[in-house]
């Protein structure tokens, strides 16, 4: 018990589970939790599912439904659509109910208030939030957003020439981004090989991705066929 509240006090405002508790035993930080929100410390969202709540100006903070679904989904949901443009600075729009594609054979239970798209054949490979609505955002033709092309092209360039963390380098990062867009649909791979290229990276990351494409085949790059080497990447 003493664990779990000493968890909870250095996560306002996030949702936790048995696993965060990473000192404990499953069944006794279970338990745990569950006692503490019969105490009212924490608010159980679903089963297995704690919300640690914290005070705002507004009153307690409430957990949004993005963030659940994350949670509960972990690095097999990806944010799609608005919500993908939106995690990206792309739009400041929001979809009534949060959009995110869902690398699982069955939608879980108690998620019905965001959109899934599920996609029960695919693989899923562990990416950061932003990488994943990239990705996402590259599926989709850069539809969703609201900035012109050229302010699209330098706001994604930066997110992949920027730096990763003290647990995953950059090139690490890039290296499952680029290893994910290799499960991708063949224009995903095209169009992120081109980013990664006016980038400035190595050609050690997107050179798998030029190497898995049909040379005779072309691609509807939509927003990103203006980018300057789109031809060279397959663009129609």
């Amino acid at each position: 018990m003493d664990m779990a509240r000493k968890c909870i006090r250095r996560a306002p405002g996030s949702l936790i589970r048995a696993t965060d508790l990473v000192e404990a035993r499953p069944e006794a930080a279970s338990k745990a939790l569950s006692r503490l929100a019969e105490q009212g410390v924490i608010q159980r969202v679903r089963k297995g599912l704690y919300y640690v709540p914290k005070a705002t100006l507004l009153g307690t903070s409430r957990p949004s439904e993005p963030a659940v679904v994350q949670k509960v989904l972990d690095y097999r949901a990806r944010p799609t659509g608005l919500t993908a443009a939106n995690v990206l600075g792309l739009t400041t729009q929001l979809p009534a109910r949060p959009e995110y594609a869902a690398y699982a054979v069955v939608a879980p239970a108690g998620l019905e208030t965001a959109r899934l798209r599920m996609r029960p054949r695919a693989r899923a490979v562990e990416l950061e939030a932003r990488d994943a609505a990239l990705l996402e955002f590259i599926r989709d033709r850069g539809r969703f957003g609201e900035l012109g092309a050229e302010e699209t092209y330098a706001r994604l360039r930066s997110l992949l020439a920027g730096g990763g963390s003290a647990t995953k380098p950059a090139t690490r990062r890039l290296q499952r981004l680029r290893d994910a867009a290799l499960l991708e649909p063949p224009r995903v791979r095209a169009i992120l090989g081109a980013l990664m290229v006016t980038a400035g990276l190595p050609p050690s990351l997107w050179k798998p991705l030029r190497e898995s494409l049909n040379p005779f085949s072309r691609f509807d790059f939509g927003l990103f066929r203006e980018l300057p080497n789109a031809s060279e990447w397959r663009a129609k």
